[in-house]
């Protein structure tokens, strides 16, 4: 149960903020998770998924601002495609081939 609480809260587009507010409420106080706040549950799923593949960075020099060097940070696409493939959390949601989507009315209208 706690789990679907968590993903929920990493899932849904609310804040760290809004999070703290939720666990302070009666209700989640009476029925506390495992975490205390937002950023705790964060430190939390970081240290359950395995390690990811680590960030690289590089000064580039722009033609168009030869006097201003820019930091370029980059994943190795080769690595996070591995970290992809082989993560438990992507099985049955990766798609080898091009797949065609619909809209909610897309569905509806060619279902009629």
């Amino acid at each position: 149960a706690e789990w679907s609480l968590v993903e929920w809260l990493g899932t849904s587009g609310i804040s760290n903020g809004q999070i703290d507010s939720l666990l302070k409420m009666k209700w989640m106080q009476d029925n506390p998770p495992s975490f205390k706040s937002a950023k705790e549950m964060c430190k939390r799923i970081d240290d359950h998924i395995e390690a990811r593949p680590a960030w690289h960075v590089k000064e580039v020099m722009l033609p168009e601002a030869p006097n201003e060097p820019q930091i370029l940070s980059y994943r190795d696409i080769v690595e996070c495609l591995k970290y992809i493939e082989q993560n438990p959390a992507f099985d049955g949601f990766m798609n080898y081939e091009p797949v065609l989507r619909y809209s909610d009315e897309e569905l509806s209208a060619a279902s009629h």
